[in-house]
C-alpha cells in the first residue's frame, strides 16, 4: 500500500531569526490538516498526507518520533498499539519491526498493508508551498536530526518544528535558521505564552481550545505585531471555525479538513462581499 502512494545557550534562546520579523501576518485564515486528512484515511500515513495535498490544504501537521535504532518515523502515540496491528513503544522497536506493521486496517479494510512512513517520505510527498507542521515528540537528538533532514531536503522555507523550548535550542544549535513553533505552553495564561514565544523568537505559536476564546483576538494581534503566525488546536465545528477566523488566527488544525476548508471559503467570501458593499456605499 505504501509503495502505491509513493550564557551560549541563553544567547541561542534569545536569538530572533530574521524570518520572524519578515513573515507577514496572513490576511485569510487557512486550514491545517491535523495528522493529514485523518477523517478519510488513517492518521499520520501517506494516504492521509496525500489526500490533504490533493485537497489543497495550506498546512499539514504530522508527528515525528525516533525508533530504537534511530530512524525518524511518523506516529502520534508513544506506542504503536492504537494505530497498528502491533504492540510496544516506538522507542523500543526497530525500524524494521515498525515497518512490518499494518498501520491501515484499524481504520478501514481498504487501507490494509499501509506502512508507518518516515519523515523523509512525508517531506517528499508534500510539495513545496504547503507548510509542514512537524510536531516533534520527545527523544534525545530528535530535534537536531529533524532540523538537519529538513535543511538537507531544501525545505527550510516551508517546514517548521513544533516543539519545546529545549528542542528549539537543540535544533538551532545545528540549523540556526530553522523555523519553529513554541509548544512550551502556559496552559492557564495565554498572554504569558505569547510573551515567552516573542522572547525566544519562534515564528509560530499554537493556542489550544482548553483555554477560553475570550480576548483571543488581542493575543493574535500581539503575535502578528511580532511577525508570529498563530496556529489553533483544534476545531471541528462551524461556529468555532468562524470565531477563530474572525479573531485572525492564521491556521486552524482540524480533523475534518473538508468542513474547515468549506467554512473558511464561505467566511472569507462573506467578509469580502460585506467589505465591497461598504466601500460602494461610501463612494
Amino acid at each position: 500500500m505504501q509503495k502505491k502512494y509513493c550564557i551560549i545557550i541563553l544567547g541561542l534562546l534569545c536569538i530572533t531569526p530574521s524570518a520572524n520579523a519578515e513573515a507577514p501576518a496572513r490576511s485569510r485564515t487557512a486550514a491545517c490538516a491535523h495528522r493529514g486528512d485523518c477523517k478519510v484515511a488513517p492518521e499520520n500515513t501517506l494516504p492521509a498526507i496525500l489526500s490533504a495535498v490533493k485537497k489543497g490544504a495550506p498546512m499539514i501537521e504530522f508527528d515525528v518520533q525516533k525508533t530504537k535504532d534511530g530512524h525518524l518515523v511518523i506516529m502520534h502515540d508513544g506506542t504503536v498499539d492504537r494505530t497498528t496491528n502491533g504492540r510496544g513503544k516506538v522507542s523500543d522497536l526497530s525500524f524494521a519491526e515498525i515497518r512490518a506493521l499494518d498501520a491501515g486496517s484499524w481504520f478501514a479494510p481498504e487501507f490494509a498493508g499501509t506502512q508507518v512512513p518516515t519523515l523523509e517520505e512525508v517531506l517528499d510527498a508534500i510539495p513545496p508551498g504547503i507548510l509542514c507542521n512537524v510536531h516533534l515528540k520527545s527523544g534525545p537528538g530528535l530535534a537536531a536530526e529533524a532540523a538537519r533532514l529538513i535543511r538537507d531536503k531544501g525545505r527550510l522555507a516551508d517546514c517548521f518544528l513544533a516543539c519545546t523550548e529545549e528542542q528549539i535550542l537543540e535544533a538551532r544549535a545545528v540549523v540556526p535558521e530553522i523555523m519553529t513553533c513554541n509548544m512550551t505552553r502556559q496552559m492557564g495564561n495565554r498572554a504569558l505564552y505569547v510573551e515567552n514565544t516573542i522572547r525566544i523568537g519562534a515564528q509560530f505559536i499554537q493556542f489550544i481550545r482548553d483555554q477560553s476564546l475570550d480576548g483571543i483576538e488581542n493575543d493574535v494581534a500581539r503575535c502578528h505585531a511580532h511577525g508570529i503566525r498563530v496556529n489553533f488546536y483544534s476545531a471541528q465545528d462551524v461556529p468555532t471555525i468562524r470565531t477563530l477566523a474572525e479573531a485572525g488566527v492564521d491556521y486552524i488544525l482540524t480533523d475534518d479538513l473538508d468542513l474547515c476548508m468549506k467554512t473558511l471559503v464561505e467566511f472569507h467570501r462573506e467578509k469580502e462581499e460585506k467589505q465591497a458593499a461598504q466601500q460602494t456605499a461610501t463612494e
